[in-house]
């Protein structure tokens, strides 16, 4: 669905406007755009269609071309599925002659998100609307590593009180997962924030070039971010197995004691139950004392195993 927005100074909000507007100073955005409505932009824009076409290819990667006047740079926006999966959508960004399009097959960034800019943002000024809207998509994308990390935690204090369970070894399948995505659509864009500002035609000002440069390093904070949390789940893991193979152990060596302590009864009492001749075999105390036999022997062995520490 195509809508169009004007900003005429930085101090006002977007405005919704019913048509587009004939002169320059509008910001065309196609969220959720069918063929058609993409067919009616490149017709109305004249703009190059195997490039804006390009939008529809859900692997499309972030990148920037350049055609005559005409700069078009792809960016990919994140959203949460029902099932917890990170998934983006390509994103495509379009400046021509002041006018300035966003199309996508899917949703598209949030007029208010991208007025949460410092810069002075205007629809007539095309560069700060695009370093707007780079903003918000690095923003989605520090949302989604932001609840990536909250899941990680809960289940680091899970395993405190050893509450975690395989569930949670499965969900870090998906946690993994998520910031490998995160972070390939973050180095892509790192990268072709560095080709817009190598390739800047002279078109970004000095105050638009450090906005750049900061979202750059926006970045390559939320870089550093993920791999301090990729870092976090293989602690835990590696934490978990530790603990899991510590208490096997444990378990192992008290059900050998307990083995071994009910074995011992057993090897008197079969003696004592063939049908042979043995010593004490007639007298009527013999039960009781080997009875009191073996409970002397089991406390014994019982009692070395705890002086040496086997459980």
């Amino acid at each position: 669905m195509l809508a169009y927005f004007a900003k005429r100074s930085p101090g006002e909000e977007f405005e919704r406007i019913s048509a587009p507007l004939e002169q320059a100073g509008v910001w065309v955005d196609g969220a959720n755009a069918s063929d058609g409505e993409i067919d009616s932009i490149i017709q109305r824009y004249e703009l190059d269609s195997n490039v804006v076409y390009d939008v529809r290819d859900r692997g499309e990667l972030p990148r920037v071309e350049y055609s005559d006047s005409t700069a078009y740079v792809f960016l990919r926006l994140p959203r949460l599925s029902k099932a917890g999966h990170v998934l983006t959508l390509p994103l495509l960004c379009i400046l021509k002659d002041g006018t300035f399009i966003t199309l996508s097959i899917g949703d598209s960034v949030a007029p208010e998100s991208v007025a949460l800019s410092t810069l002075p943002i205007t629809t007539e000024h095309t560069e700060t609307l695009l370093l707007g809207v780079m903003a918000a998509a690095t923003a989605s994308f520090e949302d989604m590593i932001a609840h990536t990390a909250r899941s990680i935690t809960d289940t680091a204090n899970r395993l405190k009180t050893h509450d975690i369970t395989n569930r949670d070894f499965i969900h870090f399948v998906t946690v993994e997962a998520n910031l490998n995505h995160c972070r390939m659509n973050l180095d892509s864009t790192l990268a072709m924030a560095k080709r817009l500002r190598e390739n800047k035609r002279e078109s970004l000002g000095e105050e638009s070039l450090e906005a750049l440069d900061d979202i750059a390093l926006h970045i390559q904070q939320l870089l550093v971010s993920i791999e301090s949390h990729l870092g976090s789940v293989e602690s835990i893991r590696n934490a978990y197995s530790t603990v899991a193979n510590n208490t096997l152990n444990q378990r192992m060596k008290t059900l050998t004691v307990f083995t071994v302590l009910i074995t011992l009864p057993n090897v008197f009492y079969g003696m004592y139950g063939m049908n042979v001749t043995l010593p004490f075999g007639s007298e009527p105390w013999a039960y009781g004392a080997i009875v009191g036999f073996t409970v002397v022997v089991i406390m014994i062995v019982f009692l070395l195993a705890k002086k040496l520490r086997i459980f």
